[in-house]
């Protein structure tokens, strides 16, 4: 069930580095791994940014509304995803960590407070790296994450759930879910490839945000860029993305 979940099986055989480059570099980041825990998330976040960058760019360049709110979605994601990870190596059910909660529609979406934490609470959550990245940038305002989780809780199973509040000049081109289920399954992979740690999965991500909150401070204001950001991560983090 594991390696089904995850796409494991069919991703790493698509999206896994395929190059004697490629795996010397991840081989180098297992060895610096002994001295600094993180240093597979760091390198890894670039490349799934640069990765993610080059999808998402058109003729018209690249949207950043959209790419924090793909970044978000995944990061958020990658919460759920590294919890279920965490509780499978350990002989329990994937779902141990979760309240379960089953909507009239027959989804599932999952809430508790492990996945909070992972979310807002630890050292390294998303709201962590998210929120620095945006006060480093220069942000005066900071979005209201408890009403965010309370909003997401309100409208679980409804046609307002995981539709960012934001402006319409701010709006993401698509919806967090449509990100997350594109490119999830792509970039997995590499995530897991760079951090073999379920744990380090949303700090992979957590700092691919800060990446783009630093290169767009100039195009956004990193308190919009924050909230567009929170407004995806937390709905998405629910989901039960076996069922999309």
């Amino acid at each position: 069930m594991f390696g089904n979940w995850f796409g494991a099986r069919s991703a790493e055989k698509k999206g896994a580095p395929a190059n004697a480059q490629q795996e010397a570099l991840i081989e180098a980041v297992r060895e610096r791994s002994k001295e600094d825990p993180l240093i597979g998330a760091k390198l890894g976040s670039k490349e799934v940014y640069q990765r993610l960058l080059n999808d998402l760019r058109s003729a018209d360049g690249v949207h950043i509304e959209s790419v924090l709110c793909a970044l978000g979605a995944l990061a958020g994601y990658a919460c759920q995803a590294g919890l279920r990870a965490q509780a499978f190596a350990q002989g329990q059910s994937e779902t141990a960590p979760f309240q379960v909660i089953q909507t009239n529609d027959g989804k599932q979406y999952f809430f508790g407070d492990q996945l909070n934490h992972a979310i807002a609470g630890a050292q390294y959550s998303v709201w962590g790296i998210a929120g620095g990245a945006a006060q480093h940038a220069g942000a005066q305002a900071f979005p209201d994450l408890n009403e965010i989780f309370q909003h997401t809780a309100a409208v679980v199973g409804g046609d307002q759930f995981g539709m960012p509040r934001v402006s319409a000049e701010h709006t993401p081109r698509h919806l967090p879910v449509i990100y997350l289920k594109t490119f999830w399954p792509k970039l997995f992979p590499i995530v897991k490839a760079f951090c073999p740690t379920p744990a380090h999965w949303p700090i992979l991500y957590g700092l691919a945000i800060q990446q783009s909150i630093y290169t767009s401070k100039d195009i956004i204001d990193p308190a919009q860029a924050l909230r567009i950001v929170m407004e995806s991560a937390v709905p998405m983090s629910k989901v039960d993305l076996a069922r999309l």
